[in-house]
């Protein structure tokens, strides 16, 4: 049975199912296996949030306004 198949067959049992915990099992399931986002990152990416995180904590920031105007020429509004 190839991928698609079997996906379609995982479908039918849940439309055909009534038993409630069954399907939170399943979703307890899904759940388990998300991938954390911030996981994904690479080290250099993580730096950067770090970084502008920090900037943030100190006050450092920019008013929306003042960025749209600063990046508006690429077609930010």
């Amino acid at each position: 049975m190839n991928l698609q198949t079997e996906k379609l067959e995982i479908v039918r049992m849940l439309l055909n199912t009534n038993d409630k915990g069954l399907i939170q099992e399943v979703k307890a399931l899904f759940k388990s296996h998300e991938a954390d986002w911030w996981d994904e990152m690479s080290g250099q990416q993580k730096e950067v949030i770090l970084e502008g995180l920090a900037q943030a904590d100190q006050g450092q920031t920019v008013p929306h306004e003042e960025a749209v105007k600063m990046f508006g020429k690429w077609g930010l509004r």
